[in-house]
């Protein structure tokens, strides 16, 4: 079965709810967060369905009422002068318990993939957080609650996938099954037609997606950004041998990034101004730093200097390449025709 979001919504209770009259009380998440709650040891009383879900105790009830017209079992006793509903014994499942730090990890694995809002990705991992969500004992789901506030992700600017989750399904179905795709991408000349795509990886670089694999238009393996792609479309049982020799880990060695090329040597001098800054971070494996007059010397070893170059220029006058020679002249001719354009009053 194809890999989509409206697959996993007909298992959710709101589906096989038969009473017309509670459906717009039961939104398919909130119901599967309120049944991994009445599945729990300690089950839950209304009241502390309404401050868990944030509505009132007459909404909490209408919960209660949808899940009994979906023909789950439930049942209620007396503890502690408190009247709790539990599911019972014979509906119970093996549910996943977490503590505040475990969510607080899952909250943050959340936020590193805001950015594939848009492509059902986000949609299933919010789906997962909300039932996860449920199982908190109270003391934890207080000390967890406004963790969208108290952790906020702020980094480079993400790709824009909206509209492309048809797209991200038949890559992850073909994926998964390794199925060929067939694909239409802006690397392949469109009198092409159709290319067969053997896919192998998928990855996430710069808040982008990438899809790695055998293309038979290039005849070798190649990387492929997500918003390349002009068509896609999975060849159900179009089966392919994934390599056994094949390690995502390759793509990218030695490169300064993801895009590879020829083998260099580079030293890049920065002044004390950014100094402080560049020497805190891992920016290649094979970095080495040395004090010099006036800053720091990066020397590196790279397949590739376009994503180096580009990380050079970021810093403006405060960098400055020493070797090889290429690439001095590269970002030297780049930085003149830059000033060039504002010399000249150049409009976009």
């Amino acid at each position: 079965m194809k890999l989509a979001p409206s697959d996993r919504k007909r298992s959710h209770p709101a589906h096989l709810a038969r009473s017309r009259s509670v459906a717009p009380y039961a939104p398919a998440v909130r119901l599967a967060g309120v049944r991994a709650l009445l599945d729990s040891a300690t089950g839950a009383s209304v009241y502390d369905l309404a401050e868990r879900f944030g509505v009132s105790v007459r909404t909490a009830l209408r919960y209660l009422e949808a899940l009994r017209a979906a023909g789950e079992p439930l049942f209620e006793e007396t503890v502690s002068r408190r009247k709790v509903w539990r599911l019972m014994p014979s509906a119970r499942r093996e549910t996943l318990t977490l503590t505040t730090s475990q969510m607080l990890s899952l909250f943050l694995s959340r936020r590193v993939f805001d950015f594939l809002a848009g492509t059902g990705f986000k949609e299933d991992l919010d789906d997962v957080f909300t039932r996860l969500e449920a199982t908190l004992r109270r003391r934890d789901f207080v000390a967890a609650r406004h963790l969208d506030r108290k952790i906020f992700d702020i980094n480079e600017a993400p790709h824009i996938y909206e509209g492309r989750i048809e797209h991200v399904n038949e890559i992850l179905t073909a994926l998964l099954r390794e199925d060929r795709l067939e694909i239409a991408h802006e690397s392949v000349r469109k009198g092409q037609g159709g290319v067969i795509f053997e896919p192998y990886t998928l990855l996430v670089y710069k808040k982008g997606l990438y899809l790695a694999g055998m293309s038979q238009a290039h005849g070798q393996v190649r990387t492929l950004a997500l918003d390349g792609f002009r068509d896609v479309k999975w060849r159900r049982g179009d089966r392919f041998v994934y390599p056994s020799e094949f390690r995502p880990e390759q793509l990218a060695e030695g490169a300064f990034g993801l895009i590879k090329g020829p083998p260099v040597r580079a030293r890049v001098f920065f002044t004390e101004k950014v100094a402080r800054y560049v020497k805190r971070r891992l920016w290649h494996p094979t970095q080495q730093f040395r004090r010099v007059p006036g800053g720091i010397e990066l020397r590196v070893d790279v397949k590739g200097t376009v994503e180096l170059r580009s990380w050079i220029l970021s810093f403006g006058d405060q960098a400055i390449v020493r070797a090889p020679p290429e690439l001095r002249d590269a970002v030297r001719d780049e930085m003149r025709r830059a000033v060039g354009g504002y010399a000249r009053g150049k409009r976009p």
